[in-house]
């Protein structure tokens, strides 16, 4: 129960690694705000610990509302986690504007929102931060020009904020995952003509070579939690050995 007594704030939490993470922290104890563009899916399977938020995270205004609702539900923040993302891959000169700013948006413009009305709170509660970003934001990357950059972006900026506020108390670090069982992975299309080499680049060594999003949240319970107090600033590679 390290999360007893503590709040946490889950983006992306209507699914995959989101929803392992709410699930996750609310048997640790927490009680969990459940933001998703599909609301009401989490907070069912959680009962009074939970609070659905159906939130855009593009949308400045919407979670400026949902940080608010979510402190005024549960008197404090302890801990957000910005799980919410979409994937987009292609061959670069195939990426339309439209789809590079969606996906800049979503996975880097997002977290970046969240976590900007968060901050007071957290300062307050000397809380922290995990983004989810990628395997794909830490290395080369096939076919993701505009997923490769959102996510390394995130790992920037959660390197950058680490700095910024480690004397304010906030903690910040980021889980870098492979390949994961989620519904974003099951639904990514196959890149047409994909060079055949390119597409075993970035396997995980390890049987099976796809994650559990369960094992994602159990890194991500962790480095949020006080235990993780010099993990500030870590970025913690979940990807099977596949980058090593």
């Amino acid at each position: 129960m390290r999360y007893a007594g503590r709040v946490a704030l889950v983006t992306g939490a209507g699914s995959g690694i989101g929803l392992a993470t709410a699930l996750r922290l609310a048997g640790d104890g927490a009680l969990v705000a459940c933001l998703d563009i599909r609301p009401g899916i989490t907070g069912d399977r959680l009962g009074g610990a939970a609070l659905d938020l159906e939130v855009d995270v593009t949308d400045e205004a919407a979670v400026r509302t949902a940080v608010e609702e979510t402190v005024s539900w549960a008197g404090r923040l302890d801990l957000v986690v910005n799980a919410a993302g979409v994937a987009s891959f292609a061959h670069t000169t195939d990426v339309e504007w439209r789809e590079w700013q969606r996906v800049l948006e979503v996975n880097l413009t997002g977290p970046f929102l969240v976590t900007r009305e968060a901050l007071p709170h957290l300062v307050e509660s000397k809380g922290a931060v995990v983004n989810v970003a990628s395997l794909a934001g830490v290395r080369g990357w096939r076919y993701s020009a505009a997923y490769s950059a959102s996510k390394g972006g995130l790992v920037a900026l959660t390197r950058s904020l680490a700095v910024e506020y480690a004397k304010a108390g906030v903690r910040f670090a980021c889980v870098c995952p492979g390949s994961v069982d989620t519904p974003l992975r099951q639904a990514i299309e196959p890149v047409p003509d994909a060079d055949p080499d390119l597409l075993t680049h970035g396997r995980a060594l390890v049987d099976p070579p796809v994650a559990d999003p369960e094992e994602i949240a159990a890194a991500i319970a962790f480095l949020g939690s006080k235990e993780a107090r010099f993990a500030t600033g870590a970025v913690l590679r979940m990807d099977g050995g596949a980058g090593a």
